[in-house]
């Protein structure tokens, strides 16, 4: 695939990413782009794949999987906080 191709086959997906406020979102590698990091992104030559490598999400849906992670993170430290207060309070 040109360059050129790869621009022209993701037009019309930033074209309706712009519109409806959507990102791009790579499964793959579970990579999150608004279409101006994208763009950015393709102008310094990374991240050039075709139409088939994206999918274009609600950004709220990238800021979720964040907030969960956190949540996560948060109930896995009070668990080992407590399982050392338990051991070492022996």
């Amino acid at each position: 695939m040109t360059e050129a191709t790869i621009e022209d086959l993701l037009a019309e997906l930033f074209a309706e990413a712009e519109r409806d406020g959507k990102w791009f979102h790579c499964t793959y590698q579970d990579l999150w782009f608004s279409p101006r990091e994208l763009r950015k992104a393709q102008s310094e030559g990374r991240f050039r794949w075709g139409p088939v490598n994206w999918t274009l999400r609600d950004p709220q849906e990238y800021v979720a999987q964040h907030e969960r992670a956190a949540l996560r993170a948060a109930q896995d430290y009070l668990a080992a906080r407590h399982r050392v207060k338990a051991e070492v309070g022996r």
